[in-house]
């Protein structure tokens, strides 16, 4: 297994590119945003994808979005190329849609469709760790903890407005809002 490559980057495609390390020129499979955020030398970690047929590297910035990567893949019928383009969708807003059961925006990537994207909440929700809310700086722990508990999250976002202090615990900021429904 490739779990890491770094070189010189001798070419940019629309969904891939070519890093040679030592004299060999490796096709890897990125986003749009990795593809981006590269200059004339890159470093990535690697998933290294080997059918009968093929032998394809997919590339990340960030050993979190690898990780990431390959939980989405574990999903039943969500390959890599799939899981890829639901990453263009942005890694915390992916996050935030499964854990908020929001398959219309799960829809928008590309080759995924309905039931695609219920699969994956079904078999991720509440799974994931990841800590900073997009939109608000709220623990995203909070809203999973509070929502087990059958509060909406627009009614958690709105008694939380009023709390300026989101960098407390998580603990902390729950029991603010038991306080204050």
């Amino acid at each position: 297994m490739i779990a890491y490559l770094e070189g010189e980057i001798l070419r940019k495609f629309k969904s891939s590119f070519i890093v040679k390390t030592n004299g060999v020129g490796y096709l890897v499979y990125a986003t749009t945003d990795t593809l981006s955020n590269m200059g004339d030398t890159g470093a990535f970690y690697t998933f290294s994808n080997i059918k009968e047929d093929a032998f394809e590297l997919y590339g990340f910035d960030s050993l979190e979005d690898k990780e990431f990567f390959e939980k989405l893949i574990s999903v039943n019928k969500v390959g890599p190329k799939t899981a890829l383009n639901i990453l263009e969708l942005g890694v915390k807003k992916v996050q935030a849609a499964i854990n908020n059961a929001d398959t219309d925006f799960l829809k928008k990537a590309s080759g995924l469709g309905k039931k695609g994207a219920e699969r994956i909440i079904l078999e991720l929700k509440g799974k994931l760790a990841f800590v900073d809310d997009i939109e608000n700086g709220i623990p995203e722990d909070v809203f999973v903890a509070l929502s087990n508990l059958g509060y909406k999250r627009k009614h958690v976002e709105s008694i939380l407005s009023q709390n300026s202090q989101h960098n407390q615990s998580a603990e902390s900021i729950i029991k603010f809002f038991l306080q204050n429904v």
